[in-house]
This record gives C-alpha cells, structure tokens and sequence, in this order.
C-alpha cells in the first residue's frame, strides 16, 4: 500500500496493476459479491414464502438479481483503473447502481401495478443494501476493518 487512507491506498494500489491482475482481481470480487448475494437470498427464502408463497421467492429473487447485476459493474468500473479521482469512482458506481434498481423499480411497478410494496421493493430494498455493504467490504477491506476497529473502541 503506498501510504495515506484505506481507500486512498487500496485504490491507488489497485489502479497500479496490470490488466490481468485487475481483471483476476475483479473476477474473484464478482464471485465474492454473488456467494454473498446468493446467502442472503438463502437466509430470506423462508420468510419469502411464509409471506407469500412462490410469488414471494419469486419477486425476492427478481429483487436479489436486480441489485447483482448492478454490482458485478460496479466490482468491475472499480478495478478498471481508467479514473485516478476516488470521488469519481464513486461517484460513477452510485450511478450506476442508483440507475439500475431504480429503472428495475419502474419496470416492475408499470408491468405489475398490482405488486404491493413488500412483495418486490421491500426485498429489492434490503438486497440493495446488503450489496452496497459487500461492495465496501470487498473492494476496500482495509477501510471497512479501520472503521470497524474504530467503532469497537469507541464502545470499550
């Protein structure tokens, strides 16, 4: 690392590789975010169905691959290299993974009006949010383990 904040560092390190090491690099953090995605979809399979039968599972998987999809681009634009500014990186994956489920929200409420708000948004809401956090996670583990390290501190 060459010094300065988590984020600062992870990203001028990984603007240094090669185009082979970024691409290894994505892969493994594309592989990583759907082992995630696909345990929390596991972890909601039940309440899904308990709430609404396959209907439920279904329109939660909807929800769980809308919020994917979204983030394999992110994983990807972050291991490009192409920008040297971290707040236009940042910028443009917030764009990206706005624009994404939001249209997906769109979508699905014009082809589907009948769908009430737990049985899709609820869920796309709740995958949006634990994608955005693995997304942190993996792309800047040395910032999520200060912050985390900072936080445990504070509350000893």
């Amino acid at each position: 690392m060459n010094g300065g904040s988590g984020f600062n560092s992870l990203s001028v390190s990984g603007h240094n590789r090669t185009s082979s090491a970024s691409g290894a690099t994505s892969g493994v953090a594309a592989v990583r975010l759907t082992i995630g995605v696909l345990a929390g979809w596991a972890i909601c399979f039940w309440p899904a169905r308990w709430l609404r039968g396959d209907d439920g599972v279904f329109w939660m998987s909807v929800a769980a691959f809308c919020c994917l999809v979204p983030g394999w681009i992110v994983v990807f634009i972050s291991r490009l290299g192409i920008f040297t500014d971290n707040l236009v990186v940042s910028l443009i994956q917030m764009s990206v993974r706005l624009v994404c489920v939001v249209s997906a929200a769109v979508v699905v409420k014009s082809g589907w009006p009948q769908l009430r708000a737990g049985d899709f948004f609820g869920w796309l809401v709740g995958f949006y949010v634990m994608t955005m956090l693995l997304e942190v996670i993996l792309l800047h583990p040395g910032a999520f383990r200060k912050s985390l390290s900072q936080v445990i501190r504070n509350q000893q």
